[in-house]
C-alpha cells in the first residue's frame, strides 16, 4: 500500500461517532448548534488517534437531506474540525456518478474520508458493488470507508462478499470497512481474512463483545461520544490496550444487561424508514436536545422512549455524561462574532 494509504489507515482508528443533524421545529437544520456541539466534542478529546466523526451518515439522517443541506453538513464539520479530528462524510447513492461527485465535494471541503454504502434499490452483484467503489477510488483523492448495510437491500439483503474485499484491497483509497453482518460466522471470517489489509471499524461490538478487537478491528462505532466522551474514550483505552476482560465487563454492564428486562416486542423489531427517531431518542435520553427527525419518519411511542430512558439510567452511562444543554444556552446568550454557520447562511 502506498504511503498515503498507510497514513489514512493510521487515522481511521478508535471510536467513530455519527454526528446528529440538529433541527428546528420546522425540520430545517440548526447549523449554529451543530457548530457549537461539534467543537465541544472535539475539545473533550475526540481527536486524531482517538476517534473519528461522521457527518451526513445514517444516524445523521444523511439520506433525508436536500443537496444544499448535505453540502452544509459536510462543509461545516470539516471547517470546525480544522484538522483536529478526521471527518467522514456519508454517501448513500444508487448512481456511481453522483457518488463520485459527492466524494469530490467532500474532498474539496476538507473531509478526510467518505463513508460509502453500496447501491441498494435492488440487490447488487459483487461486480457492481466493486465497480461503484472503484469509480470513486480512481477519480477522487480521498480515503474511502466502505459501509456494509445488508438491512438496506431488498431480501435477502446484501453483504460485501470475499470478492468485494479482494477488490477493496487492490484500491489504494479504500482503507477501511464499517463492518457488521447478519451472519456472525461470516462476519468473523472476514476479519480473519482481511483485518491485516483493511481497517475494520466494528458496527456491532456490544453484541460481539471484545471478539472484533481480538480479531484485529481498529475501532468501533459508538455515538455516545456525543454526550459522554469520557466514557467512550475509556472504552477505547480498554480496546486499544487489549484489556479484553475489562472491556467485556464494561460492555455487558452498559449495553447488554440493562436493556434485557426492558425490551418489549415493539422495541425488538426496528420498524422505521430511517435511523432518525431511534438515534435522536438515545441522545435525548442522555440530555442532548436534537429537534424532530426528518419527515416522514415517525416518533417512537412514549412507552418506547420510557424504556430507552430507563435502560440508560440502569446502564450507568448517565454518570459519565458531560454534555448539558445549559452549555449551549450560555453560548447562545453571549454576544459574539457571528458563527461560521450563520455567516455561511
Amino acid at each position: 500500500m502506498a504511503v498515503r494509504g498507510i497514513e489514512r489507515r493510521q487515522q481511521l482508528v478508535g471510536p467513530v461517532g455519527a454526528l446528529r443533524t440538529f433541527t428546528r421545529d420546522d425540520h430545517t437544520p440548526d447549523l449554529a448548534k451543530q457548530e457549537f456541539h461539534l467543537d465541544w466534542v472535539i475539545r473533550q478529546g475526540i481527536t486524531t488517534g482517538n476517534g473519528c466523526l461522521m457527518t451526513a451518515a445514517g444516524g445523521s439522517e444523511g439520506y433525508f437531506l436536500s443537496d444544499d443541506e448535505w453540502r452544509d453538513q459536510v462543509t461545516l464539520p470539516a471547517s470546525v474540525a480544522d484538522g483536529r479530528v478526521p471527518i467522514i462524510a456519508g454517501i448513500f447513492e444508487l448512481s456511481a456518478r453522483e457518488a463520485v461527485a459527492k466524494a469530490d465535494f467532500a474532498a474539496r471541503a476538507g473531509c478526510d474520508f467518505v463513508q460509502v454504502a453500496p447501491p441498494h434499490y435492488m440487490v447488487p452483484t459483487h461486480r457492481e458493488v466493486a465497480e461503484h467503489f472503484r469509480r470513486i477510488n480512481d477519480q477522487i483523492d480521498i480515503g474511502i470507508f466502505a459501509y456494509n448495510t445488508p438491512w438496506a437491500n431488498p431480501m435477502p439483503g446484501y453483504d460485501f462478499g470475499e470478492p468485494v474485499f479482494e477488490a477493496f484491497v487492490e484500491m489504494e483509497n479504500v482503507v477501511g470497512v464499517k463492518w457488521s453482518a447478519y451472519d456472525q460466522k461470516f462476519a468473523l471470517s472476514m476479519y480473519r481474512l482481511f483485518a491485516e489489509k483493511l481497517n475494520f471499524i466494528d458496527n456491532d461490538m456490544p453484541a460481539a463483545l471484545s471478539l472484533p478487537a481480538k480479531l484485529g478491528a481498529t475501532g468501533f462505532v459508538n455515538s455516545d461520544l456525543l454526550v459522554a466522551p469520557r466514557f467512550v474514550l475509556h472504552e477505547w483505552e480498554l480496546f486499544r490496550d487489549r484489556r479484553y476482560d475489562e472491556l467485556d465487563d464494561l460492555l455487558l454492564t452498559t449495553y447488554v444487561d440493562p436493556f434485557l428486562g426492558l425490551a418489549e416486542p415493539e422495541d425488538v423489531v426496528w420498524q422505521s424508514m430511517g435511523e432518525g427517531p431511534h438515534a435522536r431518542a438515545g441522545m435525548e435520553a442522555l440530555g442532548l436536545t436534537m429537534g424532530p427527525a426528518f419527515p416522514a419518519q415517525q416518533p417512537l411511542s412514549e412507552d418506547s422512549l420510557r424504556r430507552i430512558r430507563e435502560g440508560y439510567r440502569a446502564s450507568g452511562i448517565v454518570d459519565w455524561v458531560d454534555w448539558h444543554e445549559d452549555l449551549w444556552e450560555a453560548h447562545r446568550a453571549t454576544p459574539r462574532r457571528p458563527a461560521m454557520a450563520e455567516v455561511g447562511g
